[in-house]
């Protein structure tokens, strides 16, 4: 079991209670991650995100009135600075170019199985803590 103090900290933000709910029992199978705060809008993560300083965002590319960008233009400023994922059916090549401009670490289409997903979480997650345990020493 990971201990829980341990764990690296997500944001989560999508519209729907439903889709939240999903991934935190998806994320389950990945106890180094640690939800800790849910979101339905952009304002929200950018808060959350200053609350917090989490090492993952992972949201939907529609947030409320705003959208992901305007959560990675806020990303580029932390330090450290979280793996931003965004994740969602609006899946236009222009979409996907514009969350990458912006900053985006990957991009999820939400339609597709959450498996996969959880599988780029843990690869992220464990450079993370790789990077963690280098600081220690």
């Amino acid at each position: 079991m990971f201990p829980q103090n341990h764990a690296l900290k997500m944001v989560i933000a999508d519209s729907s209670p439903i889709v939240r709910t999903g991934i935190k029992r998806l994320l389950a199978e990945a106890p180094e991650i640690r939800v800790v705060e849910e979101c339905v809008d952009d304002k929200c993560v950018i808060a959350a995100m200053g609350d917090w300083r989490p090492d993952f965002v992972l949201m939907d590319f529609r947030l409320g009135d705003g959208t992901a960008v305007d959560v990675l233009q806020q990303c580029t400023a932390l330090r450290p600075r979280p793996v931003c994922i965004v994740y969602t059916a609006d899946t236009d090549p222009d979409t996907r170019a514009i969350c990458y401009a912006a900053g985006a670490d990957a991009f999820y289409d939400k339609r597709d199985h959450l498996a996969p997903l959880i599988k780029m979480l843990r690869k992220f997650s464990a450079r993370l803590l790789m990077g963690q345990a280098m600081a220690v020493r």
